[in-house]
């Protein structure tokens, strides 16, 4: 069955809001190096709205963040965040998937269905890293880490590489899930992401649970044993270091 992404950034946008809310406002986020709770909520509070205008213009944005400025006080924080989320959801739910829009992701065709799986992956990593910074074990359930692990490879790395001027690693490697099945072989011997190449031998893999190997990529922390690594480290530690946020 397909993923209904609305309801499941619908959900995330309201579990972040409350985590946001609930505070403490300090704690630090481990995924995101300096950045505290309340930072975090500027973050995707901040994303949901330069996303809206993008949908709605179908053009890059021009945001002035001062006519619309994050609270620095947790539980307004919450309260700006939803009020955004719900103008995104709401602008979301009114596209036409197929229709032509403008959007920064290099590879992918310029239509305005690949907005809401970004926002939906975008706020689960996020909703993951507030919960789990006010002391709770916060989940993505297998389908949806799945799907994110699809969406990185083919959307967001792609994206970092031209955004961030990294350098990608010349050599194949390897993603399994043991919950879902799933299986990804990137290579990038050619300077770009190539997946999907059944004859390149990966030189390291890394398997677990595609929640623990999404949050792996994004450069999330993971229990001790929950990964197993096998092959080069040196080529699973330089793909791994293309993630982080």
């Amino acid at each position: 069955m397909p993923l209904d992404h609305l309801l499941l950034l619908a959900n995330d946008i309201e579990a972040f809001a409350a985590a946001v809310a609930a505070g403490p406002p300090d704690a630090p986020i481990a995924g995101c190096a300096g950045w505290t709770l309340l930072d975090l909520g500027e973050h995707l509070g901040g994303v949901h709205r330069w996303a809206h205008a993008a949908i709605v213009t179908s053009a890059m944005p021009q945001l002035d963040p001062a006519s619309d400025p994050a609270p620095r006080e947790s539980q307004a924080l919450g309260a700006w965040v939803r009020d955004g989320g719900a103008r995104l959801l709401d602008a979301l739910r009114a596209l036409d998937p197929d229709q032509p829009t403008w959007h920064p992701f290099p590879v992918e065709p310029k239509l305005a269905g690949l907005w809401g799986r970004r926002q939906a992956q975008e706020a689960s990593v996020h909703r993951w890293d507030a919960e789990q910074a006010i002391g709770l074990e916060p989940i993505i359930e297998a389908a949806f880490a799945h799907d994110g692990i699809d969406e990185y490879w083919n959307v967001m790395l792609p994206r970092r590489l031209g955004r961030e001027r990294f350098t990608l690693p010349m050599s194949a490697f390897g993603v399994a899930t043991s919950d879902t099945d799933g299986r990804w072989v990137v290579d990038g011997s050619t300077g770009s992401v190539v997946l999907g190449h059944e004859d390149v031998e990966p030189i390291a893999t890394l398997q677990g649970s595609a929640s623990d190997v999404l949050l792996a990529l994004w450069g999330r922390p993971i229990a001790d044993g929950a990964l197993t690594l096998a092959g080069d480290p040196s080529v699973s530690n330089a793909w791994l270091r293309m993630g982080g946020d």
